[in-house]
């Protein structure tokens, strides 16, 4: 691949967005690991053992989202030894790592690559802090990454709630329980070394098996690596106000005048309060009419859970579970399975589900007038997110919805133009508001039936210009060099902030 001016980033160079590349595939595996004792008794055994020194790449998942607690163990771990100049890849970071601030001050950790953060890390990156570069890529990018090897872990950290001495690994059962764990069974097929940290060891067979031991080279007994409460939290909340189901009575009606709410449907509703609030509306109409879907994807909900047991929907296909509920979905129902963020949303997976998915639910920050849509950067200039899988749905689905109120938090959210661009226009189908629709233009046969429907469709200018009439604060605009970059799901840069 040549690179003509192209953009430095924890990788190398990366081409800009304008520039062709050719998307590596997928790499072979790790080998397996044949190993009679795994188990090591401290995190300072681990660092020893697998010999971890400056300038290496530790892997994290977030599963426990707001309730880990093994990434803040293993850094500070980090810095009492002494060790710095860490890229760190946690799949996300949340506000219970503020812990790591000061290690990005002092230098323990240099760059960044995730895909998704908020919280002290956050604002700690945005003011500067950072020493190198931080990296903003999707659930399928990151999958793409190191699957394809653009992405080299030298050790995977594994929270884990239950594991057996052999190494065999499960979110799906022990006290901790947090479901499938679709991210880090990535990570651990593809580091040069993955260590599974657990609440409990077990001598018995694990009936649900998410990481095969064979990917494990070392196990440690840790006392709540994650705590669970932790699990549902700020995007992963339903919204339950009168314009939430407002939205998502206009969101069930807009599918089924798309001619999409029929049998065999598939769904996935992405992080955010009225993308997932709507899902019920859906189910409510599915109901009435009598037809049952195919399967749900994504980060799992009780409203998920709660179709399923309804036979709404024949399958659940769960990368990751939002509350507690869906954990205990995903241990006592057959019909609710594990994906791993490859076979979820990796441009370089045959058979990827996102692109198996007939609908897609969006939240955002900010959409625009091309229908591109910010989910990273909030109108007071910090990150209040990622891109996660929000690029990757959008690529791979049918009908692409947005849902959001005009305003949030006083500032515009459909404005001329977004602050940063994390899902590119053309991926967006409809913008679903309390007061209207907006179909993007290159979706004329979609407005058609919406108008003859009797839905409220409206230009998108006009809903701008009531966003900006109701907005009481203006965007923070940061003038200063970019500090964050965004990522394509194909490995390419596409924005910065």
């Amino acid at each position: 691949m040549s690179v003509k001016g192209g953009i430095r980033t924890p990788f190398g160079v990366a081409p800009t967005i304008l520039e062709s590349i050719s998307v590596p595939r997928q790499i072979a595996s790790k080998p397996h690991v044949e190993c009679s004792e795994k188990v090591l008794r401290t995190l300072d055994e681990v660092f020893e053992c697998f010999s971890i020194s400056d300038g290496q790449t530790l892997s994290f998942h977030h599963h426990y989202r707001n309730g880990d607690r093994l990434i803040n163990e293993v850094l500070m771990t980090s810095q009492r030894l002494g060790i710095c100049d860490l890229t760190i890849a946690p799949s996300s970071i949340f506000p219970v790592h503020a812990d790591l601030v000061p290690l990005i001050q002092d230098g323990t950790i240099t760059n960044i690559i995730t895909d998704y953060m908020r919280g002290p890390v956050a604002d700690s990156v945005v003011a500067g802090e950072l020493k190198g570069s931080c990296l903003l890529q999707s659930h399928g990018g990151r999958a793409r990454a190191i699957a394809s090897g653009q992405l080299k872990i030298d050790v995977a950290f594994v929270a884990a709630p239950l594991a057996s001495f052999s190494g065999d690994t499960t979110g799906r059962g022990g006290r901790m329980a947090c479901g499938p764990l679709g991210y880090p069974a990535v990570d651990a097929a593809f580091a040069s070394h993955t260590v599974v940290v657990t609440d409990e060891l077990t001598t018995s067979p694990l009936s649900k098996l998410d990481i095969p031991g064979h990917y494990v080279d070392a196990i440690l007994q840790m006392d709540k690596p994650g705590m669970t409460d932790g699990i549902q939290s700020g995007a992963t909340v339903p919204s339950l106000t009168e314009s939430a189901r407002q939205i998502g009575a206009m969101v069930a009606a807009c599918i089924e005048a798309a001619g999409l709410l029929r049998s065999g449907v598939s769904l996935q509703s992405g992080a955010g309060g009225y993308s997932l609030g709507a899902v019920a509306s859906i189910g409510a109409r599915m109901q009435e009419l009598g037809v049952q879907g195919s399967f749900l994807s994504g980060g799992i909900t009780a409203s998920h859970v709660k179709m399923l047991e309804t036979d709404l929907f024949a399958e659940i296909k769960d990368v990751q579970c939002f509350d507690l509920e869906a954990v205990r979905s995903s241990i006592a129902n057959e019909t609710h399975h594990m994906m791993t963020a490859a076979e979820y949303a990796s441009p370089i997976q045959d058979g990827a589900v996102v692109d198996e998915l007939d609908i897609m639910l969006l939240g955002a920050v900010e959409v625009d007038a091309r229908f591109n849509v910010n989910v990273v950067l909030g109108g007071n200039g910090g990150v209040l997110g990622g891109p996660g899988g929000h690029p990757d749905t959008a690529a791979g689905a049918k009908l692409r919805i947005v849902t959001t109120e005009l305003t949030g938090g006083g500032y515009a959210k459909l404005v001329p133009e977004v602050q940063s661009v994390s899902t590119p226009g053309w991926d967006i189908d409809l913008i679903v508001t309390d007061q209207g629709i907006a179909v993007n233009p290159i979706r004329a046969d979609l407005q058609d039936r919406l108008v003859a429907a009797g839905l409220p469709v409206r230009p998108f200018a006009e809903l701008c210009d009531m966003a900006a009439a109701q907005a009481t604060k203006q965007p923070h605009r940061v003038g200063r060099a970019p500090t964050v970059w965004i990522e394509a799901r194909d490995g390419r840069i596409l924005d910065f902030i």
